[in-house]
């Protein structure tokens, strides 16, 4: 723990937090099974990336003549499902043993990539394929995300529950990294289908560590009606002002924000015009932003006022959307990209560690699946509503000056959504002070 003060290895020692021989920014890593999980996770989700890279890039050939409408109505696809079963999912978390839940969904994930695998080596593959199966990977979506999200605090004391947190969050963009800059390769090497044969590999990773792991016991042994359970939760939320503020943010985020990913292959293609390789590199940005935060987090989060990291946060996202929309060259695009990365790390690992530390054991699957509701349920509407105003901008433009000017289509989408979460962050600055006084949680 060199990396502590003096007066804060005191603090530690008084709250009953054991020493360490790992540093602080990896403290989470001396509980063998948190270990096991993360590396399991890292390579699943590495292919992960990769899927979601060649899965963009292929929309954007099966449908050129207007990829805005299709990447929308694809990620649409893939969300709506999280909108409809996110909130019964924390039920079932509460309720089994996460562990079993969690092999059970990465299987399933697994023989979705594997499905379009086969689709696109057997010539067949069409938008229609690519929609339903997007749907049915929601659908495992939405039962995995709060029962993986609540899991991680079964495999580490609470002590270093923020720390795991962070780390949790190195992995998927050190993933994020990875995995778009590889799939750009393996597009133009090996083919779209490449990308998804090796995600579908990638997921025996995280289902061996998964079956070395025991099974912890159930949070609740209560079998009542789902939809009362659904409500414990919601009533703990709204009974706390920091939660229902931080649950807003991410919601309006999910509708206006988090889509433009949607809208990326047509910035790459049509914008900037460069191929699979330079869609990569922008993705790729994204995810050094987010690493570079949360590299930040897990070694001096300790240290900080974490309401003032997700306020901030919350702010520097839009106003890196903001750059995105307006970026008059490929190179400048890439570093606001690597902004956005870099403030969306920072509230989203911040606000849901606080989130997954202050609820009860009984109530935290629940809780995870509110905000993973708010954050990947609203995701429908957002990708159908970007898509929707990008095809419209980007035909009234060209109509009234030209063809080039279809490029100003995706691009006030992402200004119109960056402005919505501008304006909510300052709303609850100014609303809701707690927000940005929380210290270690709610």
């Amino acid at each position: 723990m060199a990396d502590l003060t003096r007066e804060e290895e005191l603090a530690l020692a008084e709250a009953g937090v054991p020493k360490s021989r790992w540093p602080v920014a990896l403290r989470a890593f001396r509980h063998r099974d948190f270990g096991l999980f993360w590396i399991g996770m890292l390579v699943s989700v590495m292919g992960t990336w990769m899927q979601t890279i060649a899965q963009g890039w292929l929309v954007l050939h099966l449908r050129p003549e207007n990829p805005s409408f299709y990447l929308g109505l694809v990620g649409m696809c893939g969300t709506l499902p999280m909108l409809l079963f996110t909130l019964p999912a924390g039920v079932v978390a509460d309720r089994v043993r996460k562990r079993n839940l969690v092999l059970l969904t990465q299987t399933l994930a697994m023989l979705q990539a594997f499905a379009l695998a086969i689709l696109i080596y057997a010539g067949v593959v069409r938008v229609w394929h690519v929609m339903v199966l997007a749907a049915c990977l929601g659908a495992i979506n939405a039962f995995d995300m709060p029962t993986r999200q609540a899991m991680t605090l079964e495999l580490v004391t609470r002590e270093d529950a923020i720390n795991a947190v962070s780390i949790n969050s190195s992995a998927f963009n050190m993933g994020r990294i990875v995995g778009p800059a590889v799939a750009g390769v393996i597009i133009m090497k090996a083919g779209i289908a490449g990308c998804f044969l090796i995600n579908a590999l990638s997921f025996l990773a995280i289902i061996v560590a998964l079956a070395v792991i025991p099974a912890r016991p159930a949070a609740t042994k209560r079998r009542g009606q789902v939809w009362e359970d659904v409500a414990e939760g919601v009533r703990w939320a709204r009974r706390q002002p920091v939660a229902r503020a931080l649950l807003l943010l991410t919601a309006v985020s999910g509708i206006f924000a988090m889509p433009y990913t949607t809208l990326m292959p047509v910035f790459a293609s049509n914008i900037f015009h460069t191929d699979a390789r330079g869609y990569g590199l922008l993705m790729l940005s994204v995810g050094v932003g987010a690493l570079c935060a949360a590299a930040l987090l897990a070694s001096t989060g300790h240290r900080w006022r974490l309401g003032s990291a997700a306020t901030l946060g919350s702010i520097f996202f839009p106003l890196g959307l903001l750059g995105l929309s307006c970026a008059p060259t490929y190179l400048t695009a890439m570093g606001t990209l690597f902004l956005i990365g870099l403030g969306l790390m920072t509230f989203n690992a911040v606000s849901n560690s606080m989130l997954q530390t202050a609820p009860p054991d009984a109530l935290r699957g629940r809780v995870m699946s509110l905000r993973a509701f708010v954050f990947a349920g609203m995701s429908p509407i957002g990708a159908f509503q970007i898509g929707v105003v990008a095809s419209g901008l980007g035909h009234a433009a060209a109509r009234r000056f030209g063809p080039d000017a279809a490029q100003y289509g995706p691009r006030g989408a992402v200004a119109i959504g960056a402005v919505m979460c501008l304006l909510a962050a300052l709303l609850v600055l100014w609303r809701v002070p707690r927000v940005r006084k929380s210290k270690h949680g709610l």
